[in-house]
């Protein structure tokens, strides 16, 4: 899936979205059995439509309405272009495809909340006979239909780690084959060397190991039993998703600039940020219900940790303001948390993630160095609360990258992705194979001359765009 961000858009669609929801109301149903099991062998392509042009992130507005005839069929309609359903996957490429089409119920002019209907889309269309009990609340019902989604924000969290794996591996790889003519000494050293190169491939690598064991905290915290609320799950998953993507977004563009001319990739994590749970919308959700009490934050196993001390801090700051306006929902109150709620849920993943990496067993100078790299994100609290300059910050980031090293090399095993990368950058061999397989274009006037030219493609298979001159 790291390799093909689209095929991990298309398994998530199919075996999470639309297979997961299946299967919560598939019991005793044969007719839906059928279904999942030809979803589950990929026999027909299954797609899940919730979101419409005119409603992404206020979804429980979608106007689509499927209104009970008096025959007991159902008449789907789209009363207006901006009602049109948003999924571009759905168009017929070579099998039956299904979707389950988020609408609202409508049963003798009464709206009864938005429920799934399964839809034949190639076919026509053919809906199965629904429930028709009217719920006691029409936003509870709404995220009773739509809960794949919460399990889908974790599982498009995690899509990150494999590429943050492979692109610190790259990088590293890369790095520490690359050399340069030092002009003191007159001799060749590696890139990886100097500090400008080390420090980000280091604390890169520093947050990947961290967030690997973050990732298999949330992954337990969510299946756990004990947790029941969809509400508190969901919060888990968007901590998660928030806080790795931020990351995530930033460690490959910077990985691919330490890379030169040849780190020019194209990798693309906007897509999977927006997917199951627009990271801006969840946290605007999440924070606000974090200031006002209705989320367990779980309680910090070091509370004296500057990590810890910072999530606290930024939660009073915004808690205290919002307990001093009148109205959670006023303008003024708007105006005053939404720019910080992302904020409020990275701090909060921050923390969680620390707390996972000194239970997994993550080597104690690779957490040092994750908590040093955290500085560089508040500058101003660490030096205001915390008691560390901006140039001590600075130093303790330098000073924790360089005692690792040595070790640099050893984090290419550590990443355990190698037989995944095919990158051609990462060897001499690789590339010297790579180059001799590029087409070749011959100058008819000047035979003697080939110019050699590779293609582009992005960062999981990363055969970088270069112009090369050979002479015979």
């Amino acid at each position: 899936m790291a390799l093909d961000g689209s095929v991990a858009t298309l398994l998530t669609i199919q075996y999470n979205l639309c297979l997961g929801t299946l299967a919560t109301f598939g019991n005793g149903r044969s007719d839906v059995e059928k279904i999942i099991s030809e979803v589950l062998d990929y026999r027909i392509s299954g797609q899940f439509c919730l979101t419409e042009i005119n409603h992404g992130l206020n979804a429980i507005n979608i106007e689509t309405s499927a209104t009970l005839q008096p025959n007991g069929e159902f008449l789907l309609h789209t009363p207006h272009p901006g009602a049109a359903k948003y999924m571009p996957p759905t168009c017929p490429f070579g099998i039956p495809c299904i979707a389950i089409i988020l609408a609202r119920l409508i049963v003798d002019g009464d709206d009864y909340g938005i429920r799934g209907f399964i839809v034949k889309l190639h076919d026509g269309f053919k809906m199965t006979p629904g429930n028709l009990e009217k719920p006691r609340s029409i936003r509870e019902s709404f995220f009773e239909n739509i809960q794949r989604v919460i399990s889908g924000t974790l599982s498009m969290g995690a899509v990150t780690l494999p590429a943050l794996r492979i692109g610190c591996y790259i990088g590293t790889a890369y790095s520490l084959r690359r050399q340069v003519l030092d002009p003191s000494t007159r001799t060749m050293r590696p890139i990886s060397s100097f500090s400008t190169q080390y420090i980000p491939l280091l604390t890169s690598i520093a947050r990947t190991l961290v967030f690997c064991a973050f990732g298999q905290e949330m992954y337990e915290r969510f299946v756990d039993p004990s947790i029941s609320s969809p509400s508190q799950k969901h919060f888990v998953a968007s901590v998660f998703k928030t806080t790795v993507y931020r990351h995530t977004a930033e460690i490959i563009l910077q990985l691919g600039d330490r890379c030169g001319a040849q780190g020019l990739f194209a990798a693309e994590v906007r897509g999977a940020a927006i997917a199951e749970g627009d990271i801006l919308g969840i946290s605007i959700r999440f924070a606000i219900d974090t200031l006002r009490g209705k989320v367990e934050l779980y309680e910090p196993k070091y509370p004296d940790h500057l990590i810890a001390q910072h999530e606290q801090s930024i939660i009073n700051e915004l808690r205290l303001s919002l307990l001093q306006s009148k109205d959670h929902r006023s303008i003024e109150t708007e105006r005053m948390l939404l720019p910080h709620c992302r904020g409020v849920l990275e701090a909060i993943g921050h923390r969680w993630a620390y707390e996972a990496a000194v239970s997994r067993g993550v080597s104690q100078p690779i957490i040092d160095l994750f908590e040093a790299s955290l500085f560089e994100l508040d500058p101003a609290w660490y030096s205001e609360n915390g008691g560390i300059s901006r140039w001590e910050q600075k130093s303790l980031l330098l000073e924790r990258a360089t005692a690792l090293y040595e070790d640099l090399p050893q984090f290419l095993k550590l990443l355990d992705v190698e037989d995944y990368v095919t990158a051609p950058i990462v060897s001499k061999e690789r590339w010297e194979k790579y180059v001799m397989q590029l087409p070749v274009f011959v100058n008819d006037d000047e035979p003697s001359t080939t110019l050699l030219v590779s293609h582009h493609v992005d960062i999981t298979s990363p055969q970088n765009i270069t112009l090369s001159t050979r002479i015979h």
